[in-house]
């Protein structure tokens, strides 16, 4: 390691030790239902305590996601089932925080503890019915994106992250009453795994600053889970944020050395677009959850760039050897996501 290096790995460790960290979107509470389904008694403090410690993390965005097999009669069961463990795991291990208000972001910062937050990762479960939006925000979800990589009542995915297919399709009727929803309780709106047409119809039907918790640019790397550059314009006309996204497919590299490269390289590319304040870090780290699982598809591989949080102070100090100043760094490796939440939550 040169000296320069050394230098940036150091700032590194101190800006994660003294400013906001976030990471956008963590499958959280999928897997800790599994891990306790398994017999785990607190996996939450077993698998995530010590490396979102070490990386300095004061907010977790925790999606809700619903596979495949749990649709459609399980889907509302088992989102509810995630939301009630991981409530749960909060309530048992004072260093973690739900956050639910700005109040609540605020007092994960000032008392370092781990702010987590939940949104639905797809709106599967509430099949037509945008009342039940209502029960999942008096819960504590505060956003929501609404489909994952596959068509649901309200809107078209895009194709999976293996695949490079562009699937067509916008919102449907149900989709745009959703989005009138969204509004009204104040939850905010992420369009990863959103494909182009349904993106394009939230654009023209909607003033919300919609966030893009886990994408890239489709422009450093061609994935329709990408971000396009016009997208991205309009992402950040409205004061919305891009986390970068640390699946190596995604990325465009596989794992190691190099995918650090290319992260930067798309962060770069959306700050010479749009400005350094529309990107931050939403990883979708998964390793952890396919290796609890020996049947599931990805058990066997490994797609985490980074291998897990203890390791995003490493991208941090690249980002600065490549020549990303102090101030900047600070704004991507949280403070992005802390202004975007504080504008976006209730008081």
């Amino acid at each position: 390691m040169t000296e320069n290096a050394k230098t940036c790995m150091e700032l590194a460790k101190e800006l994660h030790r003294n400013c906001p960290v976030v990471d956008a979107h963590l499958d959280l509470a999928g897997e800790l239902l599994f891990r306790v389904k398994m017999g785990e008694e607190n996996p939450l403090r077993t698998h995530y305590l010590e490396n979102l410690t070490s990386c300095g993390c004061n907010l977790i965005v925790s999606s809700v996601y619903i596979r495949n097999e749990e649709l459609p009669e399980m889907g509302l069961r088992n989102a509810l089932d995630q939301i009630s463990v991981l409530l749960e795991a909060v309530a048992h291990n004072p260093e973690f925080l739900l956050v639910k208000t700005v109040r609540d972001l605020d007092n994960a910062i000032q008392e370092d503890r781990i702010g987590i937050l939940l949104y639905m990762e797809g709106l599967d479960c509430i099949g037509r019915d945008e009342r039940l939006l209502r029960i999942l925000w008096e819960l504590g979800v505060r956003g929501a994106s609404l489909t994952w990589s596959r068509r649901n009542a309200l809107a078209s995915g895009c194709c999976k992250a293996s695949e490079q297919i562009n699937i067509p399709g916008g919102l449907s009727e149900d989709g745009y009453l959703v989005i009138q929803e969204m509004e009204r309780l104040g939850m905010f709106l992420d369009v990863s795994h959103l494909n182009d047409d349904g993106l394009a119809d939230i654009c023209r039907s909607t003033t919300m600053a919609f966030a893009a918790t886990h994408s890239n640019s489709r422009s450093v790397h061609d994935n329709y889970r990408n971000m396009t550059d016009g997208q991205i314009r309009e992402l950040a006309a409205r004061g919305g944020v891009m986390g970068l996204n640390g699946c190596d497919c995604i990325a465009g590299s596989p794992c190691g050395p190099s995918s650090f490269e290319m992260l930067c390289r798309h962060a770069e590319h959306v700050i010479s677009l749009v400005g350094v304040d529309h990107v931050g870090y939403g990883f979708d780290f998964c390793d952890s959850y396919t290796e609890a699982e020996p049947r599931h598809p990805l058990a066997w591989s490994r797609s985490d760039c980074l291998g897990d949080h203890s390791h995003i102070p490493e991208l941090t100090a690249m980002l600065l050897q490549r020549g990303m100043s102090r101030e900047d760094a600070v704004k991507v490796i949280g403070g992005n996501w802390i202004r975007y939440f504080r504008k976006v939550l209730p008081e």
